[in-house]
Parts: structure tokens; C-alpha cells; sequence
């Protein structure tokens, strides 16, 4: 496994996305059901509650064992299945090291506040992944239901974002985090698996996407 990524192309676009939504949005259904995230790929996942398809492992050896044999294929997804701050530092790490600008590599992390220090400025490894992962193929896709909590270099390098319903403050916080003519109301008025979404482009904006619930299949615990 390279310890730094290969192959870097700076003709590959920001297409970072958050997704983010009060307990029971469908945080997770608006990430299954983004079309842009290939059936097969290259996907690694930070998922300790098997909300999404894949091999889950919490042994990190057997994590980069499989990777390993992932790669040799070019076909991979691998969820790791942390809890603290530490390990999902080692698994940011990890993503980092395999990233090849000659491939897209999507990396999907659940509740991201459960991985911040603080809302100011993402941990090490995190902040190296977002700030340069672009150019070598990599696609984040983080999910949160606490976005005051979660650092401001989510926000900052995550130009795409789905937007469920939010109550009182955060509802307010999300209105101005859309810049659009998108009320709080509008947002705390959503119903379950309802986003706003915003491609990040100044041209666009946001349009409401009405899911429909999608069981992951191949949840598979090593």
C-alpha cells in the first residue's frame, strides 16, 4: 500500500457533498440514493452502524487486508466500523494512502460530530483528506445530524449538500448555509427523506428531492 496518493490531476472537479438532517431525515437513504456513488468502485466507509452496503470490519488489520486485495482488482468497499476520534484519524489516513487521480475514490463517513474535536478546525489526517484529496480521484460524502458541531472545514471544502428537516436554530443555521431564498421555515417544514439539494454551482439553485426508502443490501460483518 503507497503511504502517499499517486497520479495527481487537477482537472478533477470538488464534488465533496454533506448531508445533513435532524434524528429520522434520512441522512443515510440521501446518500444510498445519490446516483453520482457507483454500484462498484472504489468506496471506503466509515459506518459502525451498518447503515450502508459493504464488507464491515472493526479489526483494523482485516480492514487493510481486504483493501489490500480490493486494489489489486481496482474494486473495493470497505466500511470501517470506529467509534472515536483516533480511529477515524487512522482511517482518513488510510483513504489518503490509496488515493489514485487516475480513478474516482468516493469516502463515506457517518456522524461526522462524533469525529470533531470542535466545530473550529477538522483533526489532522481529516483535514489533509478534504483540503487536498481533490486532485488525487477523492469524492467525500459526510453525513451529520448535529452541524454546529461538526468543523468548519466540512463546511468550507463541501461545496454539494443535501439539506433534511432541521428544527429552530439549526433550521436557521441551514437558510443561511443554503444562501438561497430558502426559508428556516421551509427546511423545518420537510417531511422524512425530503432535502433541499445544492450542486454548489453560483448558477443553480437548490432543488427539493422527495427520496424513497432503500434497504441496503450486502451488509457484511468480518
Amino acid at each position: 500500500m503507497n503511504l502517499r496518493p499517486i497520479n495527481p490531476n487537477t482537472q478533477h472537479k470538488n464534488e465533496h457533498c454533506l448531508y445533513l438532517g435532524g434524528s429520522g431525515a434520512g441522512k443515510s437513504q440521501a446518500i444510498i440514493s445519490n446516483p453520482e456513488i457507483p454500484k462498484k468502485g472504489r468506496i471506503l466507509l466509515w459506518d459502525a452502524s451498518g447503515d450502508h452496503a459493504g464488507i464491515h470490519t472493526e479489526d483494523k488489520r482485516e480492514y487493510l487486508k481486504l483493501l489490500k486485495a480490493g486494489l489489486k482488482r481496482n474494486h473495493f468497499r470497505l466500511a470501517f466500523a470506529g467509534s472515536t476520534i483516533e480511529e477515524y484519524e487512522w482511517w482518513c489516513s488510510v483513504v489518503w494512502a490509496v488515493l489514485d487521480g487516475n480513478y474516482k475514490t468516493h469516502a463515506i463517513a457517518e456522524e461526522l460530530s462524533q469525529v470533531c474535536k470542535s466545530a473550529a478546525k477538522a483533526s489532522p489526517n481529516s483535514a489533509v483528506l478534504l483540503n487536498q484529496g481533490r486532485k488525487f480521484g477523492l469524492v467525500f460524502h459526510g453525513a451529520s445530524q448535529k452541524p454546529q458541531e461538526i468543523a468548519k472545514t466540512y463546511f468550507d471544502q463541501c461545496e454539494r449538500k443535501y439539506i433534511g428537516v432541521f428544527r429552530g436554530r439549526n433550521a436557521a443555521l441551514m437558510a443561511d448555509y443554503l444562501a438561497s431564498d430558502i426559508t428556516a421555515q421551509d427546511i423545518a417544514s420537510l417531511k422524512e427523506l425530503q432535502f433541499y439539494y445544492d450542486d454548489g454551482r453560483a448558477t443553480s439553485k437548490p432543488v427539493l428531492k422527495k427520496l424513497k426508502y432503500k434497504k441496503p443490501k450486502g451488509v457484511i460483518w468480518k
